[in-house]
């Protein structure tokens, strides 16, 4: 199990939120059976019984997808000599659009921010980067100081350890100045490299991040992410670039943006148009 956990936490480039998870679910798994590790027959029965105890099938599917990559890690690493839950689906699960806020309700609240404390200015400078990258919380946490360039950028290790530069607007830039120059030196500890830090000095976790964001904007980073994209193709910004700032390997992911901006345009017509 810890080899595994190092795997996805150093290889496959996964979340700390994401690697808690993965490790809960096989946990919750293993204990659940009485056989051999991995079965089909096990892994179907677990299924079921999750079912029975109430859990959603997004929730089962979680589940699923933490016992097939470690399946599938057990096969690569010759540990099992075969694949023992590759017949296993996901559950269908109702598609649902993201949580978009209009453009104008985030400007307000953001210029509203308050900057009267060192953890002010921070949290700020942590809202103003969300919404102008549309970063993941993974890859906000990770970042250092010399990750943010002198072209206007900032440089970010996605999944699968995949580099991208993504350009930042002037206002997110000048907070982060703002908390580089008149507060993070104040709180950071000696030879800490993390651009965002807690109150104890080290670098800030995902679960930090998430507590400023619900506090600050009264939802949570993946919102901010999903609005970010939203008014790019809003504002007319080819689908291929969304998809490229949001690191997205597979298209189809970014495509759900088009839905949520076909509604909205649905729902300003609606309001617009003197016959609709």
């Amino acid at each position: 199990m810890e080899d595994y956990l190092s795997y996805i936490k150093n290889v496959k480039n996964f979340s700390n939120h994401t690697i808690i998870n993965y490790k809960s679910d096989i946990n919750a798994y293993i204990s659940h059976i009485d056989s051999e590790l991995i079965t089909e027959k096990a892994i179907k029965k677990f299924v079921i019984d999750l079912s029975k105890k109430g859990y959603s099938n997004a929730s089962i599917n979680r589940k699923i997808s933490a016992i097939k990559s470690f399946d599938n890690w057990l096969y690569e690493t010759s540990i099992v000599s075969k694949k023992k839950s590759k017949n296993i689906k996901l559950l269908k699960v109702p598609k649902t659009l993201p949580e978009v806020f209009s453009s104008s309700y985030l400007n307000r609240i953001m210029d509203e921010l308050p900057i009267s404390s060192n953890e002010d200015i921070r949290d700020k400078a942590i809202v103003e980067l969300l919404y102008s990258s549309g970063l993941r919380v993974s890859e906000l946490v990770q970042l250092n100081i010399n990750d943010i360039g002198n072209k206007k950028s900032v440089k970010v290790l996605g999944k699968g350890k995949k580099e991208r530069l993504i350009p930042l607007n002037k206002k997110a830039l000048n907070s982060i100045k703002d908390w580089e120059d008149r507060s993070r030196t104040e709180i950071a500890n000696q030879n800490e490299d993390a651009l965002f830090v807690g109150i104890r000095g080290s670098r800030i976790n995902d679960r930090q991040v998430r507590r400023i964001v619900l506090k600050k904007l009264g939802t949570y980073p993946h919102a901010i992410r999903h609005s970010f994209a939203t008014h790019l193709l809003e504002g007319g910004a080819d689908i291929r670039i969304v998809q490229e700032l949001l690191g997205h390997e597979d298209p189809n992911t970014t495509q759900i943006y088009t839905h949520v901006s076909v509604k909205e345009m649905q729902k300003k017509y609606k309001t617009s148009h003197p016959r609709a």
